[in-house]
């Protein structure tokens, strides 16, 4: 099984800069029989006299809502987009359905519905 980037949307809203490291955000947005549709977004750090600190261990598992170093980032995203992928059969490029373990794994980064 082999992902094809089927479509890839971004927009941006507001510049970032060096040294500034934005953070990023993903979020899957719809599981299909052999798609996923993703959003993505960076946050730019809020302006302070230092950079935040942030080192490979927090990247590890990703930050949840509510982690304290969010609180070292805007609100607002300085870019936003979207991402389909579509998995297939390597020898015939054809859509083959997604392995149970993977789907059980995106259903959990599926984001929860507008309220």
């Amino acid at each position: 099984m082999v992902g094809f980037m089927a479509t890839n949307q971004c927009t941006f809203h507001t510049p970032v800069s060096f040294p500034q490291i934005p953070v990023a955000a993903l979020a899957v947005e719809k599981v299909g029989r052999s798609s996923v549709h993703y959003r993505l977004a960076l946050f730019p750090p809020k302006p302070t006299r230092e950079t935040p600190s942030v080192d490979h261990w927090d990247l590890s598992d990703g930050f949840f809502f509510g982690h304290p170093k969010l609180a070292h980032f805007a609100a607002l995203a300085c870019t936003t987009g979207s991402s389909v992928h579509v998995f297939v059969n390597p020898a015939t490029s054809k859509p083959v359905g997604l392995p149970k373990d993977f789907r059980r794994g995106l259903l959990r980064l599926m984001s929860p519905a507008p309220g």
